[in-house]
């Protein structure tokens, strides 16, 4: 009976003791980003990996772009920092939107490749996924600046989808 008493006692000490301990999400719960490993590959000077990673993603998941990142802003997020944070947000957007459109032609390019090697379909792909990315940018989601890439991206692919059937 002492041996029972015990042991709920001492079970319940380490439940109460358990239990203000503050622990951290497992990695495998926190969304990652989704454009964030083919940015990264393209910013470490690896276009193929960046390539092979951008047409791989999933662009209807979120988060597109990490917390870190200006580029994961929303509008009224933007509006409602002040003069200075919203001029240092700007120049930290400056390179990043510059290294999305640089990744973004190098994808479209091997789908140009592809067109022209007589592979309709691989080229598609990349068509595809550029459209897919742009419909994701062009979320009321995003700063009004990563929409109007967006809107860019969704004309280019449906441009270069129009003329594999061509």
């Amino acid at each position: 009976m002492k041996s029972t008493i015990a042991l709920t006692l001492f079970t319940a000490s380490l439940f109460f003791v358990g239990c203000g301990q503050k622990t951290a999400p497992p990695a495998s719960s926190v969304a990652a980003a989704v454009a964030q490993p083919a940015m990264t590959a393209w910013q470490q000077g690896d276009p193929g990996a960046a390539v092979t990673n951008f047409i791989g993603s999933d662009w209807s998941a979120r988060p597109l772009f990490g917390s870190h990142s200006a580029l994961s802003l929303t509008e009224d997020q933007f509006k409602s920092l002040s003069n200075a944070e919203r001029q240092a947000k700007s120049d930290e957007m400056i390179p990043q939107i510059a290294s999305l459109k640089q990744l973004v032609a190098a994808v479209a390019q091997a789908g140009r490749a592809a067109a022209a090697n007589g592979d309709a379909a691989l080229a598609r792909k990349y068509f595809s996924s550029l459209h897919q990315c742009g419909t994701a940018l062009n979320s009321p989601d995003c700063l009004r600046v990563v929409q109007l890439v967006g809107k860019a991206l969704i004309k280019m692919a449906d441009t270069e989808l129009s003329q594999l059937g061509k």
